[in-house]
C-alpha cells in the first residue's frame, strides 16, 4: 500500500461534501466558530485540539476547516 496526502482538489471536494456555498456550513462566515480552529480560536498554549470538538460537515468529516494549507500534497497557486 501508498499512502500519501491529498491534493488540494481532493481536500476541496472532502471539505465541500456536496455543497455548492462558500462553505460547508453555509454562506454565512460568521459561523466558523462552529466548524474550525482558527487564529481567534486558538493559543500559543493550546494549538492542538481533539478531532470532533467542532461540528462535521455534511459528509461527518470533521475538522476539515483551518490549516489546510499544511496537510496537502501540492497547493494552489494562481497563474501571473
Amino acid at each position: 500500500f501508498e499512502y500519501t496526502l491529498p491534493t488540494e482538489a481532493q481536500w476541496e471536494y472532502a471539505c465541500r461534501a456536496g455543497t455548492t456555498t462558500a462553505y460547508s456550513w453555509g454562506d454565512d462566515p460568521s459561523l466558523i466558530d462552529e466548524y474550525a480552529w482558527h487564529y481567534n480560536t486558538s493559543s500559543d498554549e493550546e494549538r492542538y485540539h481533539k478531532i470532533g470538538l467542532k461540528k462535521p460537515n455534511p459528509w461527518g468529516l470533521y475538522d476539515m476547516h483551518g490549516n489546510v494549507a499544511e496537510w496537502v500534497l501540492d497547493r494552489y497557486e494562481e497563474d501571473f
